[in-house]
């Protein structure tokens, strides 16, 4: 991560909006900076590039500058931009941004093709890609040979390419999973190229032949450092795509989904962590159970995303004051975890114990809520007879991430967050797995059972997990409990803002429709009483591609219902 504060941002690819970007031919002011035709000239400036790449996903971009200009550099960070989409469109989580940037609409789904946010991250994800694709560029053997390179980068090279195509094939997945059809650019694609369009499916299958050719040219599982992405990566990513698949290709791939989930559960290399909390603490680059993270460092990851993002919005004084999440900032708790997320735990775990902040006394030790009696908040996120509020101080906030380490030591509160952001967990391949086997992928339903519960007797300290904690209650489930729905109920539980939750209700068909409803989605933002929730048009199952694009660039066509 060093690397990337000695690197000139080099994107030398065909971006869909020439503002987007920085000025390419720019020569740098400070003289740290490394120019762009020198940058290849040595293998640690290959190794820099491979770190500026990793580093989009956590920083805006060089030092306070940002990689898209005209664009606000905390929103459109990569976690906070895809946390907007995936977590405050469903179930779990309600917050509005302020600055007229449409997170209203994002609440109530009634978002259009002029809404600001939806934009942040289509760009971003193209920036990655732009990235990957220079970086790819300058990686063939030919242009090694000709720097002199090829002895001294070895066999390291094929990892590195591997790592790069790998981003670029997530950025894709999450462009298919969030907008269908997208523009399509590669390393093959000439500078200076219109992108074309191409459909979802077509998207889905370039995903899938990517993950598979690199496979093998990823590191081995246990033989690469923490933070970058080994072989078991690759599986866990192809085994999330297979059981989006009917979404993204029209037809279902279970069986894949299952082959693919069960190789990272089988894979001794990760295992879950004793403590479920132990992914979400300041030291969870030790966890044995983070297959892919993202490196967060107070010092070097400054800004207002990442876990700082995801900490802060949701902290208030009087939380930190009862809670020590290990910040000395808070963005006044404008964040709230809507009422049908609270109530997928069990009563008498949903409120705030002030004598047991760690929740070592709950059923369920993932019911790490803040409201309640102990506290000024309600689990309402509405008050009867009253409009929408737009401050959002009803309602639960949660402290599963905290700046501090797992011996619970207070080493003192800081600016920012060193609390890595999981990406990839072993707990979701159990769960899709388990979900695969329920949908007709291969296993047995007694196979399927055995993972849901891993998972659950982890949460509740019981079964081999009972020596790591203090066991109240079994968190196992019979075989005439499993259904899909409580799987999908269980997904929330888990892996509450880990930003895969819309993508779990478009799966289930409950996104959009009214075969399952929650507080305020459907509702009018603007004097609505009506709190329930109610279905709407199945166009908001995709976001628009931003307006900016589609008038820039002749090949593209809109969404569905948004032109």
């Amino acid at each position: 991560m060093n690397n990337i504060h000695k690197l000139l941002i080099f994107l030398a690819s065909a971006l869909l909006m020439s503002a987007c970007v920085k000025d390419l031919d720019t020569q740098p002011i400070d003289p740290d900076v490394v120019t762009g035709e020198s940058v290849y000239a040595t293998a640690d400036g290959y190794t820099g590039v491979l770190a500026k790449c990793y580093a989009s996903f956590v920083v805006p971009g060089q030092g306070s500058d940002n990689d898209i200009s005209n664009m606000d550099s905390g929103y459109s960070c990569f976690t906070r931009a895809l946390y907007y989409l995936q977590e405050c469109t469903t179930d779990e989580v309600l917050f509005h941004a302020g600055g007229g940037k449409g997170s209203l609409s994002l609440i109530t789904m009634n978002w259009d093709a002029s809404t600001e946010l939806p934009s942040y991250i289509y760009y971003r994800l193209y920036i990655t890609i732009s990235l990957t694709n220079e970086f790819l560029r300058e990686c063939t053997d030919e242009k090694l040979a000709a720097r002199g390179l090829t002895g001294e980068l070895g066999s390291k090279i094929v990892a590195y390419r591997a790592e790069a195509r790998f981003m670029r094939a997530y950025c894709y997945t999450m462009l298919c999973d969030l907008y269908g059809s997208v523009p399509f650019i590669d390393d093959s694609s000439l500078t200076g190229t219109i992108p074309e369009q191409k459909s979802r499916k077509e998207i889905y299958d370039y995903v899938v032949t990517e993950l598979t050719d690199i496979e093998n040219d990823l590191v081995t599982p246990g033989a690469q450092e923490y933070g970058r992405i080994d072989r078991v990566a690759d599986w866990f990513l192809l085994s999330r795509v297979y059981l989006n698949a009917e979404v993204y290709s029209g037809t279902a791939d279970w069986g894949n989904a299952y082959k693919y989930a069960k190789m990272v559960i089988d894979d001794n290399h990760y295992s879950l962590a004793p403590n479920y909390i132990e992914n979400f603490l300041k030291d969870n680059n030790t966890c044995p159970e983070i297959i892919w993270g993202l490196v967060n460092g107070g010092d070097k990851t400054q800004g207002s995303g990442g876990t700082n993002f995801v900490m802060k919005y949701s902290a208030t004084a009087e939380l930190q004051g009862k809670v020590e999440n290990g910040l000395s900032e808070n963005w006044s708790g404008n964040g709230r975890l809507r009422t049908a997320f609270v109530n997928k735990f069990a009563e008498s775990d949903q409120d705030f114990d002030p004598e047991d902040t760690w929740c070592d006394k709950k059923m369920d030790k993932r019911a790490l809520l803040y409201g309640g009696p102990a506290t000024s908040n309600q689990k309402e996120t509405w008050t009867e007879g009253s409009a929408f509020k737009k401050d959002f101080k009803l309602g639960y906030s949660f402290t599963k991430y905290r700046n501090v380490t797992k011996d619970r030591s207070n080493p003192g509160r800081e600016t920012y967050s060193s609390v890595d952001l999981p990406m990839f967990r072993k707990a979701e391949a159990y769960l899709t797995a388990a979900e695969a086997i329920l949908r007709g992928g291969g296993g047995s339903k007694s196979e399927a059972l055995g993972y849901v519960n891993e998972v659950r007797n982890r949460a509740y300290h019981s079964g081999k997990y009972a020596q790591y904690g203090n066991n109240v209650a079994d968190g196992a489930i019979t075989e005439s409990q499993l259904t899909l729905d409580f799987i999908l109920d269980e997904r929330a539980r888990e892996l509450y803002t880990e930003m895969v939750r819309r993508t779990d209700l478009i799966r289930y068909d409950y996104f959009t429709t009214d075969k399952y409803v929650w507080d305020w989605k459907g509702c009018a933002t603007s004097g609505s009483t009506d709190h329930a929730g109610k279905g709407v048009n199945r166009k908001y199952n995709l976001f628009p591609i931003p307006q900016d694009d589609i008038l820039n660039n002749p090949h593209l066509n809109q969404n569905p219902d948004f032109e």
